[in-house]
């Protein structure tokens, strides 16, 4: 995950307080599993449950995925540098989450840290905004702004009684239309791609049966360590050991789906994980050779069967509004009438 925008903090002078722990990021990105906002038990004072909840209702089903958490100023381990040690805190989270996505992490009264991973956001210029316009002591007030000015919507404070009875008439209706096109537009029994494709290039019938598909798998993962075992990406003086060691992680987590008997749904997490390490192995080697890392891009919008995206194209939906997708070659070229 290329961390794409920045990040603003504010310092000061805290009153001497008992010392709080601050919580393992394991424990936030578990937390995350149930809830887009974490907030540390230690910190409800500064948000209270209800303002949790309320933000929370705000970044749900968010796309790009936007996670909130709020820990103690003892995350940062007390180091003299806070912005360094909340910088490795909040890499810390991405590389456990392995989501792209907006990051916010307050840590207590101290700071406020916002990241933006694989995504084109700017969440530095946004905080700065919002920091002049609240007190340390009020980050939900500074939370709120800028998923304001991410135009996030608010909470919905619930619909009006009367609108129960037609919306579950319009379900209906657009429940029936689509499912008359479906019938009308069913592929047959031999048609439409398979549910999993390696990372090279396979004939379709390769991946027919999903013994196959898990072959394939397996041979996906063997090439990843042997790229792992040949790349060069140690060197006197240049730190990529947080890069490798992701790489092997993802390795070791692909090779355990692989091992056993897994399904399509693990097959195409397997593919994600060999991706995911594969980018890691190229942020190493860009370190090494003195080069920006490269950027890790999303899968095809319209298909992530058609495998990772190479462009953003401009594109708005029926009754949406025009906003930047990301899609692979063949759509590119579709859009652009290139093909047909």
């Amino acid at each position: 995950m290329c961390l794409l925008a920045g990040v603003l903090f504010v310092s000061t002078v805290l009153a001497p307080t008992a010392a709080v722990p601050g919580p393992d990021p394991a424990s936030v990105v578990g937390g995350w599993k149930t809830s887009s906002v974490y907030v540390d038990p230690s910190q409800r004072s500064l948000v209270p449950d209800k303002d949790a909840a309320e933000l929370a209702g705000r970044v749900r089903d968010q796309d790009p995925a936007i996670r909130i958490a709020v820990v103690p100023v003892a995350a940062l381990n007390g180091s003299g540098d806070n912005s360094a040690a909340a910088r490795a805190y909040v890499d810390k989270l991405v590389d456990l989450q392995r989501a792209d996505g907006i990051y916010l992490v307050v840590f207590g009264g101290a700071m406020t840290w916002g990241s933006a991973v694989g995504v084109d956001t700017p969440i530095a210029g946004i905080l700065t905004d919002e920091l002049d316009k609240h007190s340390r002591s009020d980050p939900v007030g500074t939370l709120n702004g800028v998923l304001d000015q991410l135009d996030v919507p608010k909470a919905s404070s619930g619909p009006p009684g009367w609108l129960w009875p037609a919306l579950i008439v319009l379900i209906l209706l657009v429940a029936g239309g689509l499912a008359l096109r479906w019938w009308n537009s069913r592929p047959g029994k031999d048609e439409g791609p398979a549910l999993y494709r390696p990372s090279y290039a396979v004939l379709p019938d390769e991946a027919d049966s999903l013994s196959e598909r898990r072959a394939l798998a397996r041979e996906d993962v063997t090439r990843f360590g042997e790229e792992l075992d040949t790349a060069d990406v140690r060197l006197d003086g240049v730190n990529t050991a947080a890069d490798v060691q992701a790489a092997m992680d993802a390795y070791a987590d692909a090779g355990r789906v692989v091992d056993g008997e897994p399904d399509d749904d693990k097959l195409r997490e397997v593919r994600t994980t060999v991706e995911y390490g594969r980018w890691r192995l190229a942020c190493a080697q860009a370190l090494v050779a003195g080069t920006p890392k490269p950027a890790r891009r999303a899968a095809c919008f319209f298909d992530p069967a058609h495998g990772t995206s190479v462009t953003d194209w401009m594109y708005m939906p029926t009754g949406g509004r025009p906003r930047e997708v990301p899609v692979c070659g063949a759509c590119r070229d579709r859009l652009s009438g290139g093909t047909r």
